[in-house]
C-alpha cells in the first residue's frame, strides 16, 4: 500500500493526543499550582477590567473608543494569551532549560520538524479556565453596542484569534531562540511579555513608531484591531498587510531557528 499523503499529519496528531493525555496526569499531580496559576490570572484580568472602568469615569470615550470596543479587544487580547499559554507556554520554558543544558537532542531526532516537535510537548489545561471571563467581556461588548454578528463575521474573528495566538507564539519563540547563543534569556523572555502586551490597548494611545513596527512588523497591534473592526464591520482593507507581516515574522523566526541549530551542542558532545 502506497503511504498516504495525510500519514505525518495523521502521525502529527497521535502524537499531539499522547502529549495532551500526559499533560492531563501533570495537573492532576500538581493540583494546587494549577489553582494558583487561575486564581492569579483572574486577579490580574479584573485589575485590567477595573483600570479600564477608571479610565472611562472621565470620558465616554477615548480617541475613538467607547467603553464596549475596549472590553471586546481586552477580552479578545486575553482570549489569544489564554490559548497561547495553552498550547505552548509550557513548551517554550521547557525549550530554554533543554538548550542550557544540552538536552535537545531527542527532539532534533524525530521523524518531524523539530521547531514544531518542541512546541507540542506540554499544553496548561489551566489557562483554559481563564477563558470564561475574556469570552464574558466579548459577549458584553457586543451586547453594549447592539452588533449583529454573522457567521462569517465569527469564522473571521475565530482566524483572526488563531492568528494572533501564532503572532504571540513567534513573538516568544523569537526571544528564547536567543537561548542557542546565551546562557540566561530571563530579561528577554520578561521583553517578549511586554512586547504582546502592546496588543491590549487600542492602537492610537502609541507613538507612531510603536504603531508602524508593531503593526507592520511584529503585527501584534494589527491583529487585535482587525478582530474588533470585523464584529464591528469597520476598516478591514489591512487583512492582507496582517498575512504578510504574520508570514514575514514567521520567516524570520525560522531563519533564527536555523542558524541557531548550527551553534547548539549536546550535553554528550
Amino acid at each position: 500500500m502506497k503511504p498516504s499523503i495525510f500519514n505525518p499529519f495523521i502521525q502529527f496528531l497521535r502524537l499531539h493526543v499522547l502529549y495532551l493525555k500526559i499533560s492531563a496526569k501533570h495537573l492532576a499531580a500538581y493540583k494546587m499550582s494549577a489553582f494558583l496559576t487561575i486564581l492569579f490570572s483572574l486577579v490580574f484580568l479584573v485589575a485590567e477590567i477595573l483600570t479600564v472602568d477608571i479610565y472611562y469615569q472621565f470620558s465616554n470615550l477615548i480617541g475613538n473608543w467607547d467603553q464596549a470596543s475596549f472590553y471586546i479587544l481586552l477580552g479578545t487580547f486575553n482570549v489569544i494569551t489564554c490559548l497561547y499559554t495553552f498550547f505552548f507556554e509550557i513548551s517554550h520554558d521547557e525549550f530554554v532549560y533543554k538548550l542550557r543544558f544540552g538536552e535537545l537532542d531527542a527532539d532534533l531526532i524525530r521523524p518531524m520538524d523539530a521547531q514544531a516537535y518542541t512546541a507540542i510537548q506540554r499544553v496548561d489545561y489551566a489557562s483554559l479556565f481563564n477563558l470564561i471571563l475574556p469570552s464574558w467581556l466579548i459577549f458584553t461588548g457586543i451586547q453594549d453596542l447592539s452588533l449583529t454578528v454573522t457567521a462569517f463575521d465569527l469564522c473571521l474573528f475565530v482566524l483572526l484569534i488563531a492568528n494572533g495566538v501564532f503572532i504571540v507564539y513567534l513573538i516568544n519563540q523569537f526571544f528564547v531562540n536567543f537561548s542557542f547563543w546565551l546562557i540566561d534569556v530571563g530579561n528577554l523572555t520578561a521583553a517578549s511579555n511586554q512586547v504582546v502586551q502592546l496588543g491590549s490597548r487600542p492602537k492610537h494611545v502609541y507613538p507612531k513608531f510603536i504603531q508602524f513596527g508593531f503593526s507592520y512588523v511584529v503585527p501584534i497591534i494589527l491583529c487585535t484591531s482587525l478582530s474588533i473592526n470585523v464584529l464591528k464591520h469597520e476598516q478591514l482593507e489591512h487583512l492582507f498587510i496582517l498575512a504578510a507581516a504574520t508570514i514575514f515574522l514567521f520567516a524570520l523566526v525560522r531563519i533564527q531557528w536555523k542558524m541557531g541549530l548550527k551553534r547548539y551542542s549536546s550535553a554528550s558532545s
